[in-house]
């Protein structure tokens, strides 16, 4: 497998998906999907970022293992501005304060979370407790942007050498953040009486 596609390839489906998750939420994402609600529409975009997210964190946490095992990774540059070896090695940085878990943990933790809440909300639109299930999520989603942002300062100043662009975390952080405006328009919608109203034929 040759570097650059080691390299990007996995980014760019990380973005694939999560660009698709943005798409199928706007109004744009209506023509794809006719049949659906716009709130099951915009639900089910909301997934495919937070898969975008998922996938994402868990490649860091491979990157991260590679790095921490052997100093080494084939999946990630190590020099340059938008490199990840800087920060995702990042003795001091590479750890999330408090947990103590890995960046790439805990990317997994919470996209699996958001994952479950949102689906359980998506097959279960019909029920009164979906609504409450979107509400968690949002809360959640809520939680991870103090991580995105705290990683930025991280990458942008702190890390040796900054500032350093590492790839996969802002695909990462692009799926959170998407994850958080999406919800907040659903619950928006729902709040104003919107809530899976059947589209027109």
């Amino acid at each position: 497998m040759s570097s650059a596609l080691s390299e990007y390839g996995p980014l760019a489906v990380f973005l694939l998906v999560t660009g698709a998750g943005i798409f199928l939420a706007t109004p744009q994402g209506e023509k794809a999907l006719t049949t659906y609600s716009k709130t099951r529409r915009m639900l089910l975009g909301t997934l495919l970022a937070q898969l975008g997210g998922l996938m994402a964190s868990a490649w860091t946490w491979v990157i991260h293992n590679q790095l921490s095992s052997t100093g080494f990774s084939g999946f990630c540059a190590a020099e340059g501005i938008v490199q990840c070896g800087s920060v995702i090695g990042d003795a001091t940085y590479s750890e999330a304060p408090i947990l103590g878990l890995p960046w790439g943990v805990v990317g997994l933790l919470g996209f699996s979370l958001l994952g479950y809440l949102t689906s359980a909300a998506f097959m279960g639109i019909e029920e009164d407790w979906a609504k409450k299930w979107v509400d968690w999520a949002y809360w959640v989603s809520i939680i991870g942007l103090p991580g995105v942002a705290w990683l930025v300062v991280v990458e942008l100043f702190l890390v040796e050498g900054a500032p350093h662009i590492c790839p996969f975390c802002t695909s990462v952080h692009i799926s959170m953040v998407a994850t958080f405006v999406i919800l907040h328009f659903i619950r928006k919608d729902r709040d104003d009486g919107e809530w899976n109203i059947t589209p027109k034929v």
